[in-house]
């Protein structure tokens, strides 16, 4: 049982609560177990852009290139490009090559 108020006049009304009839539980209907879903393999490191990249400085300089230098020698370039100076050019090349 549960009330009802109507607005400011303080009338309240006594309501019932119909009862409450449970469904009935879910029965699964007999079908097959679908596929399993494909295997997805993680892309090799050499797939991508990243990996052509890997492959032309790993010959250049073969393991001595970390995430940090290629990220310094970037700005290097954007710098370079940016103000024409060719001492950022310098700066890349000694940068990445010693």
């Amino acid at each position: 049982m549960y009330n009802r108020y109507y607005g400011n006049s303080g009338r309240v009304e006594h309501i019932a609560e119909p009862p409450f009839d449970a469904p009935p539980p879910f029965a699964a209907p007999d079908a097959p177990p679908s596929p399993p879903p494909p295997e997805r393999r993680p892309p090799g490191p050499t797939e991508g852009l990243s990996g052509v990249l890997r492959q032309l400085l790993g010959r250049l300089t073969p393991g001595r290139l970390e995430t940090e230098d290629l990220l310094v020698a970037a700005v290097l370039y954007l710098l370079y490009r940016e103000s024409g100076d060719r001492d950022f050019l310098l700066a890349i090349a000694a940068y990445l090559l010693l």
